[in-house]
């Protein structure tokens, strides 16, 4: 039975990057390159380590195993550490959209035996793994909300609604709202949720002004509604910041007083950042809404006048101007008008970011973003280039996934560039399945290099595990 992406519970988070009704044939894809990558990097990983041999350490740097009750820290402290702060990171930072199911509603067990539930879930799953195992993908996702909530928000407060903010455009764009004519008709089904919804500002207000009696949206109480939804997750918030806090400063207090790190902890901090970047970028999207609000329209505010049936509103963006002056000053406008505020067409403005193609505005320039993120992620597997294995390949694989985690992000933005800028049907297709061909590379190195941090806790230095010079960390709470 084909799987429409309207059965889905969190939308349109994965209907941005599924184009089809057949929601299950990319679930089977996706099933098949992740088998394909896991077999492929273990198979690596044991041919490489079988082919090498023992390695001998000196006995001025002693290498220990995996130690329990050391005196300091042990193995499981580390472990425990670095799982805590990336998993308390991953599940506060990722913001997901309105469900379009209701099983949520549900009471207590009964939900189990119910499909939408188990969408809803697989849904939030795969982007929790995305947090996990490739954060540059949630960069690149918050980016481009990002953007277009701030394109929207500038819209909406120059076209007459002067109290709306980005939190709004992020609400709107996540289908959280709903119009005042939802209100008589009660829930509407999962299936016909997308009638209802908006999905930016601009669809808001347009249909606003063409369907229903005068009056401005409130948007100081619709914000307060937001706010009052939220509420209940600060505090979980608040433990997630002194978590990261306390690691940092854990893992920086080690590095200035020359004590070693270990390789897992270096990486932690990584994607620690990372997960900042998309929690940043987020910070003004409602967080773990899953009931939409009805809008409310109070007649004694002012706003434009109703749009007649049939008429058009002029909503592209105007043909950027050649640019007058110096060089410098046309290259800067070029680059501000291209890059920075590329054209929005009347269908992004309608959609907002509810679908994302090949040539969806900031896809160019959230690759970019996405690159960085990439890199920052490599050069952390970087700094850790002289780590140690009990075999003499485990070195040398190290160095080759690092090299592969360097090198591709860049390779893929340039792909991404070259596409975006020849726009030939052919050539974006083979751009295409090279990009997707280096990605499961990519996913390949990530998995060997996962591995190797497990293999690398056989051979630390002695002193990883050493905290006489930094007596003062066990005094400061934290989550194991």
């Amino acid at each position: 039975m084909a799987l429409s992406v309207r059965d889905i519970g969190i939308v349109p988070s994965v209907e941005r990057f599924v184009s089809t009704n057949y929601l299950l044939r990319h679930i089977l894809v996706l099933a098949l390159l992740a088998v394909l990558a896991l077999s492929s990097s273990i198979v690596i990983y044991v041919l490489t380590i079988r082919y090498g041999h023992a390695v001998t350490f000196s006995p001025s740097d002693p290498r220990v195993g995996f130690q329990g009750d050391s005196g300091g820290r042990d193995t499981m402290d580390i472990v425990s550490s670095c799982a805590t702060t990336l998993i308390t990171c991953i599940y506060s930072s990722v913001h997901f959209d309105v469900p379009r199911s209701y099983a949520h509603r549900i009471p207590g067990l009964r939900k189990l035996v119910t499909r939408e539930y188990w969408l809803e879930l697989w849904a939030k799953i795969t982007f929790w793994l995305l947090g996990l195992f490739s954060p540059e993908m949630l960069v690149l996702h918050a980016f481009y909300e990002f953007m277009l909530a701030w394109r929207d928000a500038k819209w909406m407060r120059a076209h007459g609604h002067a109290e709306w903010e980005i939190t709004h455009s992020f609400a709107a764009d996540m289908g959280a709202l709903a119009l005042p004519s939802d209100e008589s008709h009660g829930a509407p089904a999962a299936s016909e949720g997308s009638v209802n919804q908006v999905h930016s500002g601009f669809a808001l207000h347009e249909r606003l002004l063409r369907h229903h009696t005068p009056g401005a949206l409130d948007c100081k109480a619709l914000g307060y509604e937001l706010a009052d939804r939220t509420k209940a997750d600060g505090l979980f918030k608040i433990i997630t910041t002194l978590q990261i806090i306390r690691f940092s400063v854990g893992t920086l207090a080690r590095w200035v007083m020359h004590l070693p790190v270990a390789p897992l902890e270096v990486i932690t901090c990584a994607y620690v950042a990372c997960t900042l970047v998309y929690y940043t970028l987020w910070f003004y999207k409602p967080y773990n809404v899953t009931e939409r609000i009805v809008v409310r329209v109070a007649p004694t505010l002012q706003r434009a006048g109703r749009i007649p049936p049939g008429a058009e509103m002029q909503v592209e963006d105007p043909e950027p101007q050649k640019p007058q002056g110096n060089l410098a000053r046309r290259l800067l406008r070029l680059f501000w008008e291209h890059v920075c505020v590329p054209p929005l067409t009347e269908k992004d403005r309608l959609q907002g970011s509810e679908k994302l193609y090949q040539n969806s505005p900031y896809l160019t320039q959230g690759s970019l973003v996405a690159a960085v993120a990439s890199l920052l992620v490599g050069f952390a597997h970087l700094a850790c280039w002289d780590v140690e294995f009990p075999n003499s390949n485990g070195q040398a694989l190290w160095r080759w996934c690092t090299l592969v985690l360097i090198v591709h992000p860049i390779v893929v933005c340039v792909i991404i560039l070259g596409a975006a800028v020849v726009q030939r049907g052919w050539v974006t297709a083979a751009m295409n399945k090279m990009a997707l061909t280096l990605i499961v590379v990519y996913c390949i190195a990530r998995l060997i290099l996962l591995i190797l941090l497990g293999h690398s806790f056989q051979s630390l230095p002695k002193g990883v595990y050493d905290t006489k010079d930094v007596p003062w960390l066990s005094f400061i709470p934290f989550i194991h």
